[in-house]
């Protein structure tokens, strides 16, 4: 404008250093076109708005003033053009060509910004970003980060200092975003407010005394009459333009109530109840004990433990921490933590204390510090192994630094530290846990071969060496004597025809050829891939022989060499019941519970790196792994078969699984099938030549039969007579014999095994006093199967027939027989508990519970089915129970456990079979049971049943909640996890079980599953524990991903895959889901397109997944890199072909892996 111009004066335009004028349009011809919509350039304005006031975090920063200006002209310019697309549009909308010459302003722009819409891909992937394909990144509004997806947002809550934390939006099932933050945390997070009761003016007391009714709270029109003159209406108090500003929560207060401070209250009021007293008392006690014993372990624990209760005060259990409160958590423990190790020195408990400190350590560290106090933890305190077994679970879970061979050497250090330490009782069960753990992870990292051969050597070694091997030369001169009868190839045992290393009767096996019948097809690589793969596994399930016609594979012969290592860790440990039992855990059976080492064993049913037998089901949904409850169905309160956690007994090892829970059942599912990596045949000829080396052992022969007639009922029958032969005396096995018989079909043969069976035991003298008190076992039997089968008058005259030296089991004619006399009675319930005090005295829990089981039916039925009077019996037994010395803790434990499974089965039989009953009673009974064993899982199958009966599910969400919060004591469970696998997973599946109208929603489904992960915030890079959750269960993560394919919501399924894969990077069945489940084609055939969420995986990120394969050395049958390499080279060129920019996939092998995740 002029400034000599006779127009009225105005205001100078204020001017600065660094404003440019905006530059002159360019003409129309030379415009280009707008190719972006109106949404998309609103978008970049506001990002180049924003981003003028904000600094790029990232390391490499560029020159912040001329990227300023740049910015700046960038978008005058970008103004302009603009207006004058839009105006051309107006002007000519059919114009849709583009001039070559239009691409120039985006070229000369290329070296001032970079547009990635999609964001680093292996940030997904692995955890982590390539460092130097990172751009600069800028915000650009509303938390969002140019670079990543949109789903990410800079997370205000938790920012602590110059650190921001990104986090993932949450998901609705629309796909669409929503907050990540609870609606209710902002409402957790406020203190205990302190209210009275507003005074009321005397005219309004007056009036209302004049009423002729009685009001119940204050005139609410007085009270707003009188609020109105001076705050406005109860409508402006909440409009936006009020002049006292948005309405707070807290002011939303009753109209007779208000809200006042210490400094308000006068006289009496003064007496304010702190509400956090209690807790802060017991912090003050916790503290004074540690201050008087500064070296007692367990008040440091104590105290530390504390320290939560403390943090929420009042509010306990409701209130739910924050990301910053948790880390704040963390930190209080670890200095308490440091401050109790300086006081304790070297205190024998000493490890309890490191182990707490370096399991709030992965909290807050990065992996890099906690693997360097590992390091010097374990450096300074080598002789502790437990600190040994848990640095081993963060070795095995550890992704960035995992490798098979690594890991593998750091199994071996560990077994080498235990067998080095001075005997005691714990030495040979820490060491064949050891062996355990080593032979699953040789096999879920595609080694089966060498994991079967090193369990066939150790059981050779242990069970058929004769002689003594006191001296170092007498071991090293067997050692060599075994690896000569290892080279030579003969059969071993679990093969046709073994008789032993040192019998000398082992014949050659003759040599077997294997044809593949699949070939890697380039047309559809991974698809092909994977079914040569599926071939060769299941082909590989047992060691081959050197002169096989299979020689392209080294990995199928396994050499002396592969076991010399680890057999002379091993060998020589006076453990063979505990070794059997962890036998059948490699093969995914439960343990034997008839052992004086059965608690030890137990106890590992929990674990969560043993408890793994669903990968390998041949299950590809969860249709028959979850199936839904229906309160008609028998078998309904049994359903939950593939994660049982109970005592297993005879009566679960051969039980009908419509009528009672099944130990094989479950097993014979997921085993016999020829996906399984656990081949049956071989499992059942190694327990028949347990057998035949363990005369005496009754209970393994029961075991084996059992297992044998989950496989095939005629062999098992066969067995069971060939084994009689051998043992005539064991009444253990002729109730085998007369169950199979009557499972079979065959009644009246099972009558008379029973009959002729008890009449021997009563007159023959083949038996001993001793053995003849388990022939109350043969009677609870029958018993039960009559019962199950709803003759009542007939177990009546089965009771009387007992104390009879002759009892005949053939039904009597005279309906009087059948009724209860007391004479009768009376006989049979002495002779029960005859048996009760004989069977405590020979230390056999399982004729104890029969006996005391017998008198609880006997009761029921003579008393009108009365089960008030029939819990009677139970009650003496724990009482008798109690009164053990302590020397019989272990015995006791087992007994007290397996009577309450007693009972809860009459319990299960009264709920179905009686028409009267109150549930409120079979509630309190499976309350208590569960009270005293919170993670046996047939309490808690029962009390889930009863509830679904009703239309109140919270009782069972509530106790589901309790047993998976409330951790076990860390002294009392060194190697499992606190809470045990198996309770994760049946919270899973009642979740998955409960009706839509109580609250079961897919949401509710995912936070049971993240319950048990314990990964609050998956995407970020925080080392979460390890030691107290199940994120090292290969299962729990197996489930998770089918749960999003069964709702379609594949980008959720990859998701957890990928968290899968980083938390267990040893299972190679759990990468292999990418191929059979997540596979593009897969999905597309599988999960229509209308309800699909996502694609599947394509050719780079499935070559990506196959890379982790061989990047973490695990076993590759059929090895497709050349193909790989082959159809990238190919695809690249037919991309050069067509004019387009090649897109290069990233190198999985880059220095990002040694970022954190």
């Amino acid at each position: 404008m002029d400034s000599s111009s006779s127009q009225p004066e105005k205001k100078s335009i204020p001017r600065f250093a660094s404003f440019k004028p905006r530059p002159a349009p360019p003409p129309e011809a030379d415009r280009p076109p707008e190719r972006r919509s109106r949404d998309s350039s609103d978008k970049e304005d506001r990002h180049r708005h924003h981003s003028k006031r904000h600094r790029s975090r990232h390391r490499h920063h560029r020159d912040r003033s001329r990227s300023r200006d740049r910015r700046r002209e960038r978008k005058n310019i970008r103004h302009d053009h603009k207006e004058a697309s839009h105006s051309e549009r107006e002007l000519i909308p059919e114009h849709r060509l583009v001039p070559r010459d239009t691409v120039k302003l985006e070229a000369e722009a290329s070296d001032l910004y970079v547009v990635d819409r999609k964001g680093d891909r292996y940030n997904i992937i692995y955890g982590t970003i390539h460092r130097y394909n990172v751009p600069l990144y800028y915000r650009i509004g509303r938390g969002s980060v140019l670079g990543l997806p949109p789903t990410y947002k800079i997370d205000r809550d938790t920012a602590e200092g110059d650190a921001l934390i990104i986090k993932a939006d949450a998901w609705r099932s629309d796909g669409s975003r929503t907050r990540s933050k609870s609606i209710i945390s902002g409402g957790s997070t406020q203190r205990t407010k302190l209210l009275r009761i507003r005074p009321a003016p005397t005219l309004d007391a007056a009036a209302d005394a004049s009423k002729d009714y009685l009001p119940l709270t204050a005139s609410v029109h007085h009270k707003r009459s009188d609020v109105s003159g001076h705050e406005g209406s109860d409508d402006e108090r909440y409009g936006y333009r009020s002049i006292h500003g948005k309405a707070k929560q807290e002011d939303n207060l009753p109209s007779d109530m208000e809200e006042v401070s210490d400094t308000d209250l006068s006289g009496d009021e003064t007496a304010r109840v702190d509400p956090d007293k209690e807790v802060k008392q017991r912090n003050v006690e916790l503290s004074r004990n540690v201050e008087r014993n500064p070296t007692d372990v367990r008040a440091w624990i104590d105290l530390v433990e504390h320290q939560e209760s403390l943090l929420k005060g009042s509010e306990g259990e409701t209130k739910t921490l924050t990301y910053a409160e948790k880390k704040s958590l963390a930190d209080i423990k670890i200095s308490l933590y440091e401050k109790a190790l300086k006081k304790v020195g070297g205190h024998a408990s000493r490890d309890l204390l490191l182990l707490g400190l370096l399991e709030e350590g992965a909290k807050l560290w990065d992996t890099k510090k906690l693997s360097a106090r590992w390091q010097a933890v374990l450096k300074s305190n080598p002789h502790f192994i437990s600190l040994w077994v848990k640095y081993l679970d963060f070795r095995q879970t550890e992704f960035l630094e995992f490798t098979y061979e690594r890991c593998y050497a750091t199994f071996i250090d560990c077994m080498r530290l235990n067998r080095s330490a001075s005997d005691n009782p714990e030495k040979a069960h820490v060491q064949v846990y050891l062996f355990l753990r080593l032979t699953l992870f040789i096999r879920e990292a595609g080694f089966t071969e060498h994991a079967v051969g090193l369990w066939q050597a150790i059981l050779e070694l242990t069970f058929f060496q004769s002689g003594t091997t006191d001296s170092v030369t007498a071991r090293e001169e067997v050692l060599s004597a075994f690896m000569d009868f290892w080279d030579s190839e003969v059969v071993r045992i679990g093969e046709v025809g073994a008789k032993g290393w040192q019998s000398g009767l082992n014949t050659l096996l003759e040599p077997r050829s294997f044809t593949s019948q699949n070939r890697v097809n380039s047309k559809s690589v991974f698809a092909s891939w994977m079914s040569c793969e599926r071939e060769r596994i299941n082909n590989a399930r047992l060691p081959a022989r050197s002169l096989d016609e299979e020689n392209d594979d080294p990995y199928r012969v396994v050499l002396s060499a592969d076991l010399l290592e680890v057999l002379s860790l091993v060998w020589g440990l006076a453990s063979t019941d505990v070794l059997v039992d962890s036998f059948l855990y490699f093969c995914h059976l439960p343990p034997i519970a008839f052992s004086s080492n059965s608690k030890t064993t137990n106890h590992w049913m929990g674990d969560s790196f043993l408890r793994n037998e669903f990968m390998s089901s041949s299950d590809s949904t969860l249709d028959r792994w979850v199936p839904k409850y229906d309160t008609d169905a028998r078998n309904t309160a049994s359903a939950p078969g593939y994660f049982q956690n109970f005592v297993h007994s005879f009566d679960t090892l051969f039980a009908d699984h419509e009528a009672w829970f099944s130990s094989i059942g479950p097993w014979a599912t997921s085993v016999l099938n020829s996906r399984s990596d656990v081949d049956p045949g071989w499992v059942s000829k190694v327990l028949r030549s347990l057998v035949e080396l363990m005369p005496q052992n009754d209970h393994l022969a029961a075991y084996a039969i059992a297992v044998e007639f989950a496989g095939d009922r005629s062999k098992a029958a066969k067995y069971a007579k060939s084994l009689l032969k051998k043992r005539p005396s064991s009444l253990w096995l002729y109730n085998v014999y007369a169950l199979i018989e009557r499972r079979s079909g065959n009644l009246e043969a099972a009558n008379r095994v029973w009959e002729t069976t008890l009449s021997m035991s009563q007159n023959s003298k083949t038996f001993t006093e001793e053995e003849k008190v388990d022939a109350v076992l043969l009677w609870h039997t029958c018993i039960w199967e009559m019962l199950e089968a709803g003759s009542l008058d007939y177990v009546s005259y089965l009771f009387s027939s007992m104390p009879q030296s002759s009892p005949s089991l053939k039904a009597p004619v005279d309906s009087k027989q059948y009724i209860f006399n007391p004479t009768s009675l009376l006989k049979t319930q002495s002779l029960l508990s005859d048996n009760q005090e004989a069977s405590l005295a020979a230390g056999k829990a399982n004729t104890f519970v029969a006996c005391t089981d017998c008198l609880a039916i006997l009761t029921y039925l003579s008393n009108s089915r009365d089960l008030n009077k029939a819990l009677q019996p139970y009650s003496n037994g724990f009482n008798r129970l109690a009164t053990l010395p302590a020397k019989f803790e272990s015995f006791r434990s087992i007994s007290i456990e397996l009577l309450h499974q007693a009972r809860a089965r009459l319990l299960y039989y009264h709920a179905r079979t009686s028409s009267i009953y109150k549930p409120s009673q079979i509630r309190a009974l499976l309350a208590d049971s569960i009270s005293l064993f919170p993670h046996n899982t047939i309490f808690l199958s029962l009390f889930a049943w009863n509830e679904s009966r009703f239309r109140i599910e919270e009782r069972v969400r509530d106790t589901i909640m309790d047993i998976t919060t409330k951790a076990h004591n860390r002294a009392d469970q060194i190697f499992t996890t606190q809470v045990p696998i198996t309770s994760h997973l049946f919270s899973i599946f009642t979740e998955l079980n409960r009706p839509v109208y109580a609250g079961s929603t897919p949401h509710s489904v995912r936070a049971a599953f993240e319950k048990a992960i314990g990964d609050k915030d998956p995407m970020t890079s925080t080392h979460h524990n390890t030691l107290s959750t199940a994120r090292s269960n290969l299962t729990l993560w197996k489930l998770y991903i089918l749960f999003e394919l069964s709702q379609h919501d594949i980008n959720r399924a990859k998701d957890v895959f990928y968290r899968g894969m980083r938390a267990c990077p040893w299972s190679k069945e759990l990468i292999m889901l990418a191929f059979s489940h997540l596979r593009a084609d897969i999905v597309r055939e599988l999960h229509p397109s209308a309800s699909r969420k996502g694609d599947g995986m394509n050719f780079y990120e499935l070559r990506s997944v196959y890379n982790v394969l061989i990047e973490k050395e695990l076993r590759v049958h059929v090895d497709i890199e050349d193909e790989l390499d082959e159809l990238l080279a190919e695809m690249q060129q037919k991309t050069a072909a067509l004019g387009l920019p090649i897109a290069m996939p990233e190198d999985a092998d880059s220095e990002d892996e040694q970022m954190q995740l």
